[in-house]
């Protein structure tokens, strides 16, 4: 039987910092000086293969990038880089996010910001990981007061009919 695979994911709030998401050894950044953005990265669950990566700061649109993933065979990790609060999700893509299981981190967020506005806490730092489409196999995070926010997972193995895909899942 296969291993669980460690995932650890640094999402920035602050501009000094940058993103990193780390899947068993394999480590994928984004620049530290890219802002108010948000970074995908599909994974297939077989293999833990990266399938998409990319980076959109359209807060209101399900990226199209998206499309071909949408079916529940793939694992979505989620991150924002330095997002400012004027950034947060909504319309169809707050939309998707929640159907794909985002949840308290997301409404806390919200809350904080409409009531405390964008000039106590400017940026913010969220991520969500997923099964696209499975009934809501998800994991969320945020940070308004901490310069990174680091989640830690793992991906579990398991074998269904002679066949081993990945989840997520926490340590």
């Amino acid at each position: 039987m296969a291993n669980p695979v460690p995932l650890t994911i640094q999402a920035a709030k602050a501009p000094d910092y940058g993103n990193t998401v780390v899947i068993g050894s394999n480590s994928l950044s984004l620049p530290y000086n890219q802002q108010n953005l948000y970074w995908i990265i599909i994974l297939d669950p077989a293999d833990l293969s990266v399938k998409a990566n990319f980076t959109f700061s359209d807060n209101s649109s399900v990226p199209s990038q998206l499309n071909p993933y949408l079916n529940g065979q793939y694992i979505m990790i989620l991150s924002s880089q330095a997002l400012n609060s004027t950034n947060l999700p909504q319309g169809a893509f707050y939309q998707f996010l929640v159907k794909e299981g985002a949840d308290y981190a997301l409404r806390r967020i919200e809350q904080i910001y409409e009531a405390l506005n964008c000039g106590t806490w400017g940026t913010v730092a969220y991520t969500l990981v997923a099964v696209l489409g499975s009934d809501n196999t998800s994991y969320e995070y945020e940070t308004v007061i901490e310069p990174v926010l680091l989640a830690t997972l793992q991906l579990m193995p398991v074998t269904i009919g002679g066949k081993t895909t990945y989840i997520p899942a926490e340590i």
